[in-house]
């Protein structure tokens, strides 16, 4: 029996595929659990619009993540921080901090698109990771005495 899985199920597939299963399989586990549904037409049919819009919005936040890389590695973000005389932070900065710089520049990305390889602990410049799926890159920040 063709099934559409609702759920990731361990050695049959991943949830949005066709998968063939047995007929007792299907009625009596899967299909009654909520890990798949009949692959009658119009599931797949309505399967196929979820997966077109799924594909649309990785498109766009692909250009959105595109985007914002530019803006940031087109201009060193400014992140001022309390600091000592060493330039020693009292707080590493963190990923809000990023944000929020971002924020005031008009650029839009949130704190898990932030990774940073290393704490950020002192003043100067300083290479943070933007990731979003499987996009990745890097800008530049520059920590400035508050």
């Amino acid at each position: 029996m063709k099934v559409i899985l609702l759920q990731d199920v361990a050695k049959i597939g991943l949830r949005g595929e066709v998968a063939e299963v047995p007929n007792g399989y299907a009625m009596n586990s899967l299909i009654p659990q909520g890990k798949a549904e009949p692959a009658t037409k119009a599931n797949l049919k309505k399967v196929s619009q979820v997966q077109a819009e799924l594909a649309k919005q990785a498109a766009d936040s692909t250009a959105v993540f595109t985007t914002a890389l530019e803006q940031l590695q087109a201009k060193p973000l400014q992140i001022p921080a309390e600091m000592n005389e060493q330039e020693h932070l009292f707080q590493a900065v963190s990923a809000a901090d990023v944000v929020a710089a971002a924020e005031n520049d008009g650029i839009a990305i949130t704190s898990n698109m932030i990774s940073f390889s290393e704490p950020i602990k002192s003043a100067g410049e300083h290479t943070v990771l933007l990731q979003s799926g499987e996009h990745n890159g890097s800008f530049t920040i520059t920590v400035t005495k508050r």
